[in-house]
């Protein structure tokens, strides 16, 4: 995974000041809002390893996944377990096939605006698709690289520069 596409997904999905697992999980049961977990560990144990009813056994069961995943794993081992089970739609899963869909290229390869575009799909892939909603995927993108530049990824102008160009990949199917 190249630099672009590791700054786009962390700036949108990882917040390394956010909530801890215990914090983020008592939320879970006090508020009726939903919310994705804060930390990495919380959000692959959730989105990988526990079934999808949502109760107390799930919950249990989820802070000990993300604890156990804290103690056998790097930061950048979840990360990256984390991007390559992501769902980018159309039966895509991974960063990998997501990037040789929409860019014919290894997401090494990613220039800035299409690392931000990928990564502002894995919120909601079918409502951010360049193809079916390139609207939002625009708006999308230009959120993510506005994320990037907070996190202090990327500089302003870098991303102004990104915004500039378009979003829509060349369909090959």
């Amino acid at each position: 995974m190249g630099d672009n596409l590791r700054a786009a997904l962390s700036a949108v999905e990882v917040r390394e000041d956010g909530p801890g697992v215990l914090t983020e999980t008592y939320r879970g049961f006090t508020d009726h809002t939903t919310r994705g977990g804060a930390t990495l560990s919380l959000r692959l144990s959730r989105t990988i390893f526990c079934a999808p009813s949502k109760n107390l056994n799930r919950e249990l069961k989820e802070l000990r996944t993300a604890v156990q995943l804290e103690r056998h794993f790097s930061r950048r081992d979840l990360f990256t377990i984390f991007a390559n089970r992501g769902w980018f739609g159309e039966n895509l899963v991974g960063v990998e096939a997501a990037s040789q869909h929409f860019f014919q290229r290894e997401p090494i390869q990613l220039r800035l605006g299409e690392a931000a575009l990928l990564a502002g799909m894995i919120k909601s892939p079918s409502r951010f698709s360049p193809f079916e909603h390139p609207d939002r995927a625009l708006q999308r993108r230009n959120e993510v690289l506005g994320a990037m530049v907070e996190a202090h990824f990327i500089d302003a102008e870098k991303a102004e520069t990104a915004k500039a160009l378009g979003i829509l990949p060349k369909r090959t199917d």
